[in-house]
């Protein structure tokens, strides 16, 4: 039921952005795979110390601007915001779901705007 993906990959959003790592850790597969920008993780395991880091980079919370869903997948459109308040360049996520867990993430945003936008400078237009 695509609810219930959308549910499970707010919440695993809701306990990340609000630095609540065991909490996010409990919905991720233990072979858990992630593809992002200049990162990839086979494994649950090493991928939350580097989720707990780029957490401590960014303020609390997140915004949902778009989100679709099936069965097993869903595909996210979301904002962050810096320490400072600041938004942040949009970002889309790729999840697929398995047995009830996270089992994928693809990660894809901009990496220049959102470098710029954590240095705290306004993006290039």
């Amino acid at each position: 039921m695509p609810q219930d993906v959308l549910d499970l990959v707010t919440a695993y959003q809701d306990a990340w952005t609000s630095g609540d790592l065991d909490t996010a850790a409990t919905y991720l597969a233990p072979d858990f795979a992630f593809q992002g920008a200049g990162a990839t993780f086979t494994s649950a395991a090493d991928f939350l110390p580097f989720l707990a880091r780029f957490g401590s980079r960014i303020g609390p919370g997140w915004r949902r601007v778009a989100a679709l869903a099936d069965d097993d997948e869903a595909l996210v459109m979301y904002e962050l915001r810096g320490r400072a308040g600041q938004p942040l360049p949009l970002t889309v996520d790729h999840f697929v779901v398995r047995d009830g867990l996270l089992a994928a993430e693809t990660l894809v945003f901009d990496t220049a705007a959102f470098a710029q936008a954590m240095a705290g400078a306004a993006p290039a237009r």
